[in-house]
């Protein structure tokens, strides 16, 4: 007998096909546009009219599609998680991309779930898996690889930008394990907006102390950067988000953790082509390091789970 329900309808190839090629683009060209945008306008400010922009946005379509406002304890969440995901990630990868190629960043980037990984099986009480060292040693390596690369201002190697860049992936997966712990809202566009919207609150008021508004002026704003600064908004933050979140609900987690290890070689060859970025035998060699390790770490079954 039938049950009088029809079954669900599988989603078409070709909107799984554009939403990977939302992901997988959008994110791997953000980096491009960072650099721009850093070219012209003072980091920090930057970042916080990305996100609080961006947060703005999400914020009014989740409220128009129904979702429930956010409740207090759901805000105070909000607060921690956007000053330590964005204020403390973006703001150093922002400031970086002004002395390192967008490439780099992006490469540096990657490591996001072997930290997240280490972290993870830091707090267990089980064994450390062999992938997971293997992972975390060639992370590192291509870190290391990295580090013999000539800034992009000059041809001095720059370590400080690297280490931004890392204290940068760590605070995102710090950020990452907590949310999995606090409260946020039900709705995943209204409890990204929320915290995009906060950090961006976080990284304008960090902006004042440091001089971005006084250093900044419109008449450096061109053409680039407004287009940049939209791609920023619309592109990287807001579709490449609703498709990451649309794929969640229908592929596979594996498949879907392959834009961790897509974005950086998109970024790279972005970079080399259309930015005017070297493609030297450090940055192919930390780009391949870092891959190895971030696809061996991906390839743990907990992690998987998770």
């Amino acid at each position: 007998m039938s049950s009088g329900v029809a079954p669900a309808a599988a989603p078409s190839r070709v909107l799984r096909i554009l939403a990977y090629a939302a992901i997988y683009f959008l994110w791997g060209a953000s980096f491009l546009a960072i650099r721009v945008i850093v070219a012209a306008v003072p980091p920090l400010l930057a970042a916080g009219v990305r996100f609080l922009t961006a947060g703005l946005i999400l914020f009014l379509w989740a409220t128009i599609r129904g979702a429930a406002l956010p409740k207090l304890r759901e805000w105070r969440s909000a607060v921690l998680l956007g000053a330590v995901m964005f204020a403390c990630n973006y703001g150093p990868l922002f400031w970086a991309e002004q002395r390192v190629a967008s490439g780099i960043a992006a490469i540096i980037s990657a490591l996001i779930p072997v930290w997240i990984a280490v972290f993870g099986w830091t707090r267990s009480r089980s064994r450390t898996p062999m992938r997971l060292v293997v992972g975390t040693a060639c992370g590192l390596a291509g870190v290391a690889a990295l580090s013999l690369t000539p800034g992009q201002v000059s041809d001095k190697i720059e370590l400080l930008p690297l280490a931004a860049l890392l204290v940068g992936t760590i605070a995102w997966a710090v950020g990452t394990l907590w949310s999995r712990r606090l409260p946020l809202p039900a709705s995943k566009p209204m409890a990204a907006s929320i915290q995009m919207m906060l950090g961006g609150v976080a990284l304008t008021l960090v902006s004042l102390p440091c001089g971005d508004f006084r250093a900044f002026s419109f008449g450096v704003v061109n053409v680039r950067v407004i287009f940049s600064m939209v791609y920023l908004v619309l592109g990287a933050s807001i579709v490449a988000f609703t498709a990451y979140v649309w794929l969640l609900s229908h592929d596979q987690p594996t498949r879907l953790a392959s834009y961790a290890y897509v974005n950086p070689v998109i970024a790279v060859l972005l970079g080399w082509s259309l930015g005017g970025e070297k493609l030297s035998i450090q940055v192919v060699l930390g780009m391949m390091l870092v891959l190895i390790g971030v696809v061996a770490v991906l390839r743990q079954p907990r992690l998987q789970a998770a």
